[in-house]
Parts: structure tokens; sequence; C-alpha cells
């Protein structure tokens, strides 16, 4: 039915329906672009090829709710670096769209014996919130999308963006600190993408990621054939770095599925891990998650509160590998199937523990070592603690085998000789189960509470820089003649010592630092206090000449100053000689404690030195 509106109400949908059409900022790109080029619609569309960052240009025209179309076809992959500002009602997103059958491709030349050579497709911005992306391909590059440390990016979707031939295929940063958890990476969906053949990781998060969902992912790594590095895994959970109370906790896996992780080692151990879990992290959901074909663990969980639920494992060399206790593990209608040895110097197992493991409703079969405890340097008092409790399961065993003693408890459950068919008894043991991942886990989850880790601040004491070799993520390097280096039995006592050089008259400066926000030390995570940088240094009878010391920091502020290096260094003392600068002395007028983190130090030579210069034991110790 007609209805007649009064003139002004019609002068007023006017505006607004002039308004939506004037605010829209939708954007068009093709390969080598049409017609003008505006990238107003396909037939106008920008082009990739124009210019070296065409994609960047026009995502940052982009306005909350905007979205860069990205036409079907072949793109020439370069790296990139985005930034959103925006939110997940009203995201910036870059989409793929399917034309004549074929999909948005980016194409690089990286191979995998290229290892970390080569550049990440998508880099997103750290802070950035609000922002999509969808639908299209990435091959051969070394990453296709990467967190920029520290991260801290939220509100985010990728959305069946698939990867072949590729390093790492998604890194999440987290960029947490204990004194500031909710910071870290968070809010984030990846749904529907499929990584294969890849040589570390199809999926890794790190340094504090949480409320995350990953959701009907594969990672394939390729097996044998695609072996070049050791420590492939499909999916990948880190935490911190150990100590600093920095956690990933709750991500939730669902229908997705990990594969073909190898490891050749000889003869000794062989990783290669399905999904992958370390001590910090915690509150990890796996829902109907499956893992196949790996030479190490289809499950290899050390995180806290791990459940799985309607999960299968088949075909690794440890189906499921657990190693926390108290609340340890939950498995629910899960099932694990005919594991296998391919190589090295462990054994197959279907589930291992050295902590506790709640089994309910599950199939162990196909195997003559259906469930073990570690065995391996095990205490007494450490046996004491590990536990398997089964319920309402299937377990097959050899003759002659039990599961008795005060480790196991088995309450209504079949126990049955191996080789048995079937994966279910008398409605006993794991069954396929379609229901929606929510409805699965209202149910299960009152068996498996959510827990909590504190990100308490912590005890300030000397913190080791280096001393006898560096800490994983810190290196070396010098520049315009300088050269430092790992000097073996030059230290304290016979143990190493950095050892700094010049050649020719021009100086020059050396450095050591690290790069991984993970590596760096962030003060925030301490309890307050000045901060001192303290080392032993020495040197020969030549005079080193004039030297002076800068910290270096991952933070844009403070700015940090060079001052001369303290100590004897006319060739006088050749001892060890111990000095000790404050760190605000390192600082544009600052107090210490305005350091965020500490990143390493740098001394510049000017001019030559008459010989080296040696440093050990160097530390950060709280002056109060």
């Amino acid at each position: 039915m007609k209805r007649n509106l009064p003139k002004n109400r019609l002068l007023l949908c006017a505006a607004f329906l002039f308004g939506m059409q004037a605010s829209a900022a939708d954007l068009y790109m093709l390969p080598n672009g049409a017609g003008s080029q505006s990238g107003a619609d396909w037939e106008n569309a920008l082009s990739y090829s124009a210019t070296d960052n065409s994609l960047e240009q026009a995502w940052g025209k982009l306005e909350p709710g905007d979205t860069l179309f990205l036409g079907g076809g072949e793109y020439k992959a370069r790296g990139m670096k985005l930034s959103a500002s925006a939110s997940a009602e009203n995201p910036i997103t870059l989409k793929g769209v399917t034309q004549d059958g074929k999909r948005p491709v980016f194409v690089g030349s990286w191979e995998k014996e290229d290892k970390s050579k080569g550049f990440t497709l998508i880099q997103l911005s750290s802070e950035s919130t609000g922002w999509v992306f969808e639908n299209f391909e990435a091959r051969k590059v070394r990453s296709a999308f990467e967190t920029r440390t520290p991260g801290r990016v939220s509100e985010g979707k990728i959305l069946d963006v698939d990867v072949q031939e590729t390093r790492d295929a998604f890194v999440f940063r987290g960029g947490a600190m204990a004194a500031k958890p909710e910071i870290g990476s968070h809010d984030i969906e990846i749904r529907d993408c499929d990584v294969k053949y890849y040589t570390k990781r199809g999926f890794r998060f790190r340094d504090g990621c949480y409320d995350i969902q990953v959701i009907n992912c594969t990672a394939d790594a390729g097996g044998k054939e695609w072996y070049v590095e050791p420590f492939p895994m499909s999916f990948n959970v880190i935490g911190g770095a150990k100590g600093t109370n920095v956690y990933d906790h709750d991500i939730t896996f669902i229908d997705c599925v990990a594969s073909n992780n190898w490891h050749v080692n000889g003869d000794s151990y062989w990783n290669g891990d399905g999904f992958c879990a370390e001590g910090t992290a915690y509150n990890l959901t796996y829902i109907r998650c499956e893992s196949y074909g790996n030479t190490d663990g289809g499950w290899d969980d050390k995180s806290a509160n791990p459940l799985l639920i309607g999960c299968i494992a088949k075909d690794n060399k440890k189906n499921y590998r657990f190693w926390s206790a108290a609340p340890g593990p939950l498995l629910w209608n899960c099932l694990s199937s005919d594991p296998v040895k391919r190589g090295g110097n462990s054994d197959y197992v279907g589930l291992w523990t050295k902590g506790k493991v709640r089994i309910i409703g599950s199939s162990f079969v196909n195997s003559s070592k259906p469930l073990a405890l570690n065995d391996w340097r095990v205490t007494p008092e450490q046996m004491k603690v590990m536990s398997i409790a089964v319920k309402d399961s299937l377990i097959e065993l050899p003759a002659g085998k039990e599961l008795s003693g005060p480790n196991y408890t088995i309450i209504d459950s079949v126990i049955r000789p191996l080789d048995s068919e079937g994966i279910t008894v008398d409605g006993v043991g794991y069954k396929k189960d379609t229901r929606d991942a929510e409805v699965l886990l209202a149910e299960v989850r009152p068996l498996q509470p959510l827990i909590e880790k504190e990100g308490r601040l912590l005890e300030t004491k000397p913190l080791n820089v280096f001393s006898e070799k560096n800490p994983s993520g810190w290196y070396l390097s010098g520049w315009r003649d300088a050269k430092i280096k790992i000097a073996k039995g030059k230290g304290i006592n016979g143990s190493n010592a950095i050892e700094i050089t010049t050649k020719g008259s021009q100086g020059g400066g050396a450095n050591y630092r690290t790069k991984r926000d993970s590596a760096t030390i962030k003060f925030a995570n301490y309890q307050d206090s000045d901060w001192n940088l303290v080392m032993s240094i020495r040197t020969t009878s030549a005079s080193v000449g004039d030297l002076e010391i800068r910290a270096l920091t991952m933070a844009s502020s403070p700015k940090t100053i060079e001052i001369a290096l303290p100590g004897v260094l006319d060739g006088s003392d050749t001892s060890w000689q111990e000095i000790s600068i404050p760190l605000s002395d390192l600082t544009d007028g600052a107090s210490g404690s305005n350091f965020e983190n500490f990143a390493g130090f740098y001394i510049r030579m000017n001019g030559p030195m008459g010989g080296p210069l040696y440093i050990d034991n160097v530390r950060l110790v709280p002056a109060n």
C-alpha cells in the first residue's frame, strides 16, 4: 500500500539516504586495475601493481565500516604493514572476491630451504583494533600474517584465508605484562583457514593472547617431504617467557585438524606435534579437534586446565601427551587409536602423562600401550602425584596386562583384549557428537571449571643479561670496523666473555641486545625499584681509548643518552673491574624507573682501540 509522506519527511529520508551513500568509502582493487583506477567500482578498480605500496595506500584511506575489495587473480606478494583503529561492530576490512572462479592469490618466491629469510605478507601494527581479513590466499611467503611487536591487537577476524608453502603462516603476539595482562591481544576469531606445507608453525600464539577462537581450521605440515627444521607444530600456544607471569589463556579450538608434522632426528628424540601448548598457558579448550600422522604428539600440552571434548588422535607417536597436574586435563568423549613410532629414542603410546588426567566416555584402542605414566628419571615422590582416572570408557589391553595400582582409577569402564573391533561397546566409549560447540561446552564445562592465574608483580632481584652465553633471543653485532663476539675462556674464572675490538682508526660501535619483545626485561613486571646496569670489564695492557655506553630499549620513551664508560681503560689495570651505572644516568633526565624495558646496550669507540675490551657477568641490579 502506497503511503503519502509529508514533504519534510521526504526531505529527511532523502538526506538520510544521500548521507549514507556519501559516507561510503569502499574501494575496489585488481592486479592491474581498470578504467580510471579511482577505486570507485570494479570498472575503475585501483591497480595493485601500480606502486610498491598501493594496497597500503588504499587501506590507509578506509574508515571504520569500510572495505577494500580485492578482485580474483594473482598478485605479486610483498611485505605490507597495515593498521586499524576501528571496532568489531564497524571494522576495516580487506575482502577478497572470487571472480571467474579465481580467488585473490598473493604469490612470492620463498622456498622451504630459505627458512627464516624472506618477508611477512601482512604485518598488523601493534594496538590495532577492529580489523578483518577475508577470502584470499598466500603462497610462497615466509609468513602470511603477523602482529607486529609487541602485539596488543584486538577485535579482529581472519576468515577463509588459506596459506601454502610458508614457514609460519599465522603469528599472534600478545604483548601483555604481568602488571597489565589485559593489554594482550584478545577478542579474535580465526575461521575456515587452511595451511598446508609449512616448516615451523601453522598457527602460533604467544606473550599474552586471550579470548580467541580458532574454528574449522587445518594445518598440514606436509610430512617427511617437507621437513627442513626441527619442532614443526600445527597449533602452538607458547605464553610468555618463563618466569614473567605472562600467560596465553582462554583460547578455544573448534573442529580444527592438525597433521603430518615431522622431525627427523636420527637416534635422538623426534619432535613434531599437532596441538602444542607450554606451561605458560591455561584454559585451553579443544572441541572435536583431530590430530594425525605426527612424529611426536597429536597433543603435547603442558598447559594448566586443558579440556578436550570429542577429539580424535590417531597415527601419532604419542596420541595424547600431558604434563600438568592439579587440575590437569579432562578428556570427554575422545578417541585414541593406532599410535605409531616412526623413529627416534622414545616409544609410542595412546596417552602419556607426568601429571593428572581424567578420562570420561572415551576409547583407547589399537595400541599395546594405551595409557602410560612417565617413568623416565622419576622419583617415588614424583610418581605419587601422577594419576589417570578412567570412567565410562573403553580400553584395549594386551593379554596379561592390567591398569592397576594407586596411579590408576577405573570406574564403569570396559576393558577388552587388544585387536577387538569397534570403538564403542554397549554404549561405552567414544561416540561422534555433532551438536553445536556451545551445547557441548555447556554440558562439559561444569566438570572442568575455568581457572584464573594472577599476574602478580615479580620480586626485584638481580637479573642476568649475560653470563657465559647469550640468553635466548639476544645477539651481538658491530658496525664501522667494530667487532664483537663471544671469547671462549676469556671470562671470569675461565668462563666465556664478550670481546669488543676495532680495526683501523674510525672507531665504530658494538651492540649486545635483543629485538625480540618476549626476551626484553620489562620493568613493569617487577616491584618498583631504581635499577643499575652492572658488569665486569677487563682490558689488556693497551689503552682502549674513550668509550661511551648507551642503554637500548624497545620503547620510544624515555630517550637514552651516551655516557662515558666507567672504569680504568688506559691499560694500567688489567684485572676484572666491576662497574655500576644507574639507568637514570642513561636517560634524558627522567628517572630510571621510567624505563619500560631493557633491550641491551651499545658501546661506541671514539677512535682506535689499542686492544680488546672484555665484558662478563652483565646484570641488572635493584638499587634498593
